[in-house]
């Protein structure tokens, strides 16, 4: 048997060694070009996104504003001409409520080129869609009563504008019930309640009466509380406002209407929410009684409020005393029709009366 010399195996090694670096090599080059491929692709769909989030802020009353608006974003940020495909509006549940972004880029492999790669085209997408809140867990546990309170018409849709109190200490005139609502299904303890009132949020989603697209997947109906609920209502907006100021800008120490709401620039809404932090803004579900006495209702809608201010209020003759149970509390809000796109929630098909949203859908 003839013997391979020490040389020769050095030499073996060496083209084995040689090989291997070059296909770890090329395995390495390969990675790198499809690492900058996969970022051009991320940072195509960042600029989809984005743009079909601008040219929604003007859906769906001015289709041609938003296809206007969602271009000129994605000139300013880089996006060439060329590289725009479409832009489009389409009807999903109301018309013209969703706008459509497409854009490509043509990527050039660098590594790839010696495996016959020269250049690929690679695209993004995105739809943006405005709606109406149809449900969700951000809400107080206080009800807007349809037929028993200022802050709606006779249709039972919120009147914007507005100032009116919630009723959360004075029976209705309807039903005896103060307006509190169990928002969790337990019977509801005051520290549960107060909670609510602080949070802004419960722990259950409730969804407004009718068909849900989104889909929303919670329940229509929710229990009532009885009793004026006096210390926990005092006591929970006391806790809910101590934590401003989220936005003051002019130093005084609250967050005043123009620091959380500012005109909105479409047109769509009389306002966009800037300071989705702020304690003074609340969604307040309205509801139908269905039934007395009112041991549960039916949410029929929902309306963003600015808190303006609570005041104890005597239940009949002398002086109120809330902390002494000799009255109860009024909360006066002011009803505001505006954009909420950073609420949390599910969206159905838009509606001028509702708290206006946009998601991306795609």
């Amino acid at each position: 048997m003839k013997r391979i010399s020490g040389r020769g195996q050095r030499g073996q090694m060496l083209l084995v060694t040689a090989l291997s670096m070059a296909m770890l090599l090329g395995f390495t080059a390969m990675a790198i070009d499809v690492g900058l491929a996969y970022q051009d692709r991320r940072d195509l769909q960042n600029d989809a996104d984005a743009a079909a989030l601008a040219g929604s802020q003007h859906l769906p009353l001015d289709p041609l504003q938003a296809k206007a608006k969602a271009r000129d974003w994605l000139i300013l940020n880089g996006i060439k001409p060329a590289q725009i495909t479409d832009i489009s509006i389409e009807s999903k549940y109301a018309t013209n409520d969703t706008v459509r972004v497409e854009v490509d880029d043509n990527f050039g492999w660098i590594f790839g080129r010696v495996l016959g790669l020269s250049n690929s085209n690679i695209g993004a997408y995105a739809k943006a869609r405005v709606g109406s809140v149809e449900g969700g867990n951000q809400m107080m546990p206080w009800a807007v009563v349809q037929g028993d309170s200022a802050c709606l018409d006779a249709a039972g849709n919120a009147i914007f504008g507005i100032d009116c109190v919630v009723k959360v200490g004075a029976g209705s005139a309807i039903t005896g019930w103060y307006g509190a609502l169990d928002a969790d299904g337990s019977g509801g303890g005051s520290n549960e309640y107060l909670d609510n009132i602080v949070d802004n949020e419960v722990d259950t989603i409730y969804c407004s009466e009718g068909a849900f697209v989104d889909p929303c997947p919670g329940a229509s109906t929710i229990g009532t509380l009885d009793g004026n609920k006096v210390a926990g209502t005092g006591k929970g907006i006391e806790e809910r406002l101590a934590s401003e100021p989220a936005c003051d800008g002019n130093g005084n120490g609250i967050d005043d209407f123009d620091e959380v709401f500012q005109t909105d620039p479409s047109g769509v809404a009389d306002y966009v929410v800037v300071c989705p932090d702020s304690p003074r803004a609340v969604v307040i579900p309205i509801v139908r009684v269905d039934s007395i006495p009112a041991l549960k209702v039916t949410i029929v809608g929902w309306t963003l409020a600015y808190l303006e201010s609570y005041a104890c209020v005597a239940d009949g003759n002398g002086s109120p005393n809330c902390s002494g149970a000799l009255g109860h509390w009024e909360v006066t809000i002011q009803i505001v029709n505006a954009s909420y796109s950073q609420m949390e929630g599910y969206l159905g098909a838009y509606t001028p009366f509702g708290i206006t949203g946009r998601r991306l859908v795609e």
